[in-house]
This record gives structure tokens, C-alpha cells and sequence, in this order.
């Protein structure tokens, strides 16, 4: 399976947790243009593969007026007829039911919904321009088109207690979603949010807080059905994301729009981040590509071994030495050291991160890296 990703940069307001490419300078001139510019880059780098999924991602694309949603998505559809999936994010302030019409029409067949909570306080903590209300709303809306529907909650929000957090996945859980991914909070350098925790404003949880938090997602979820699949993913049976799990593959997949970046032949290749320049260097016939990135047989060994440990399938050592080229059991040595120190175990020839250390495995996923 490979996968397509197409990137919608623009909002319309960045929220206050946010490092992600995206932008609040736009206007429907500019959207218009970048839509072209779209499936003007799709267009000259299709490939032809037989299994494939698309994902529409941002920023947020649900910002793009009917008339341009049509028209990227039909052009999309006329490119790239038969995905095994069609993922298109959503967010509750710019979905309508006239949208939801078209993505229907248009065969997406995955909504997926940045709820990140659907109480009003720890929203307006978050810089989010929705309420609760609204995101219900659009919830009970959305799932009328799609019964693959995945709802993103986040936790370890400043001021969140556990049973915020419970009343969160309650809510998510009414709207009959076949998926929800819970992101623990991150403060990245330089956003609002972290210089408001720097200045003594709010304040994260306590490390025993937080555990609990961690620990209280996958029971909860495990008593409706859900099982989780990655560390922050959980599905009902038969509704993983399989866009995501190329990811955690490492796998091939070829990005497209500004800042998009692409996975291919084992090199990854970086498209203009502005997404000005990257519409003028689409449109006057100029590669969107500006930098490569080549990696040694080892490196990338390491890289599938690290993004593969975020699963509970877990990973085949010797199947990615095979993949990449690498010495037979140089890989599989190191994870049999770290097996020998409780950080891994072992069920036939994959090797995950026990469910107890979840909570650390980007600890775990570093010593594997050393």
C-alpha cells in the first residue's frame, strides 16, 4: 500500500498549541490559485500504483469554499479513481452540511474531525475558534455521511482534571465515531501556548496526573469496542487509519502542496514551505521540491525499527535488514539487548514496547536510535 497526501496550509486562526506549517494569510484569490497549483503538482507527479490511499490534511481543509472543494476533490477523483481509502480532515467552525454532501459525492469514505475537547474552557486554552456546542453539532452532522468517522481529542490540557478527560471520550463515543485519536499535549518552542506555561500563566499536569490520564484512554475506550493500534490511535475492528499505518511503516508516499514532504524510493524529498513561492514554482513549470534527503542502508533501518515501535503489532527485525539491505541480525541484536532489559518483549519474530511502558517509549524509542 502507498499513500497520497495532499496539504491544505491554510486557517483561520492558528491555535495557540500549533508548530505545523499552516498560515492565517489568505484569501480566496490565493485559495483558488493553490487549489490549481494542486492538481497541477498531482498531476505531473502521479504515480502509478495499484493500492493507494489519500489524505487530505492541514491546516485545515474544510476552510476551502464549496466551489474549490468541488473542484479539488473531482479533480483528485478523475486523477486517482480507486483509493482503498480517502481521509479528509475537518473542522467543526467550516463543515456544512453542503460540504459533507460533496466529500459524499466525491468518495472520500474517512472523515476525520479536530475536535482536540469538547469542553469550552480548555477549547479557549487551546486557541480553538469552536465551542462545544458547535462541535456536537457537526459531529451528529457529519455522521449521518460517514460511518468511518474519527474524532481527534488531545489530553493534558492545562486545568483538565480526569474527568474532563472522561466526559471528552464520552462525548466522542455518542457521535457512534469508528475511530479517535488522543494526542497528549505537546508545548513546542515559540507558540503561545508555551509562553503563557513559561510565564506562569497555566500549567501543565503532574507527571502521576498525566499517567493516569495516559492509562484511563485505552480502558475506556477497550469497553465499547475500541482497541488501540498505535500508541495515540484506536479503532474499532476493520477501521484503522491505513493512510497512518504507511507511516509507521515507513513507507512510500508521495506529498503534495506547500511544505508537504514525500517518501519515495527511499529518499524524502521537502516541496516549498510558502505557499505563495510554492503556487509560482507549480505554475511556471518549476519543481515544488527544494531540498532531498538520502539516508545510509543503517539509518533508514533504524528509522522503520523507531517509527514501527509507535505500533502494538510491533516490528520484524529481520524483515526490515531484508527491506533495507543490511547486515542480517545487526538490527535484531539490538532489540534483543533491550529485551534482556525489560524495555521490549517478544512474541514470535516482532518486538514491541510493553503497554506498561508506553507511557516512555520515546525514551525506549531513543535507546534504540544509540
Amino acid at each position: 500500500m502507498k499513500g497520497i497526501y495532499l496539504h491544505i496550509p491554510f486557517c483561520k486562526r492558528k491555535c495557540a498549541y500549533c508548530d505545523f506549517p499552516s498560515t492565517e494569510v489568505w484569501d480566496y484569490e490565493l485559495l483558488g490559485l493553490y487549489v490549481d497549483a494542486l492538481l497541477a503538482d498531482l498531476c505531473i507527479h502521479l504515480p502509478s500504483w495499484q493500492g493507494y490511499t489519500i489524505y487530505i490534511g492541514g491546516g485545515t481543509p474544510s476552510i476551502l469554499p464549496l466551489h474549490l472543494m468541488e473542484r479539488l476533490l473531482f479533480g483528485i477523483k478523475e486523477l486517482l479513481p480507486n483509493p482503498e481509502e480517502f481521509t479528509f480532515e475537518a473542522n467543526p467552525e467550516s463543515i456544512t452540511r453542503e460540504k459533507l454532501e460533496l466529500l459524499q459525492q466525491a468518495g472520500v469514505t474517512r472523515l476525520s474531525m479536530g475536535v482536540q475537547s469538547f469542553n469550552d474552557k480548555h477549547l479557549k486554552v487551546l486557541g480553538r475558534i469552536h465551542t462545544a456546542k458547535e462541535a456536537m453539532k457537526k459531529g451528529e452532522m457529519s455522521k449521518v455521511y460517514f460511518d468511518n468517522l474519527n474524532i481527534d481529542l488531545i489530553f493534558g490540557i492545562p486545568g483538565q482534571s480526569l474527568r474532563d478527560l472522561e466526559k471528552d471520550i464520552d462525548a466522542a463515543l455518542t457521535l457512534e465515531s469508528a475511530h479517535l485519536s488522543v494526542y497528549s499535549l505537546t508545548l513546542e518552542e515559540h507558540t503561545p501556548l508555551t509562553h503563557r506555561i513559561k510565564r506562569g500563566e497555566l500549567s501543565m499536569p503532574s507527571e502521576d496526573k498525566w499517567l493516569r490520564m495516559f492509562h484511563l484512554i485505552p480502558c475506556k475506550l477497550g469497553l465499547h469496542g475500541f482497541r488501540r493500534y498505535e500508541i495515540s490511535n484506536f479503532g474499532k475492528p476493520g477501521k484503522e487509519c491505513l493512510h497512518n499505518l504507511i507511516y509507521w511503516e515507513n513507507g512510500e508516499y508521495l506529498g503534495v502542496g506547500a511544505s508537504a514532504v514525500s517518501h519515495l524510493g527511499g529518499c524524502r524529498l521537502f516541496r516549498e514551505q510558502r505557499p505563495k513561492r510554492y503556487i509560482e514554482r507549480v505554475l511556471n513549470g518549476e519543481s515544488p521540491v527544494v531540498d532531498e534527503e538520502r539516508l545510509s542502508p543503517w539509518c533508514k533501518t533504524l528509522e522503520t525499527a523507531v517509527v514501527g515501535l509507535r505500533t502494538t503489532k510491533g516490528i520484524d527485525p529481520w524483515a526490515i535488514e531484508e527491506r533495507w539491505g543490511v547486515e542480517k541480525g545487526r538490527l535484531a541484536e539490538r532489540l534483543i539487548s533491550l529485551e534482556g532489559e525489560g524495555l521490549l518483549e517478544r512474541e514470535d519474530n516482532h518486538w514491541r514496547i510493553p503497554e506498561k511502558l508506553l507511557p516512555v517509549a520515546n525514551e525506549i524509542m531513543v535507546r534504540v536510535l544509540e
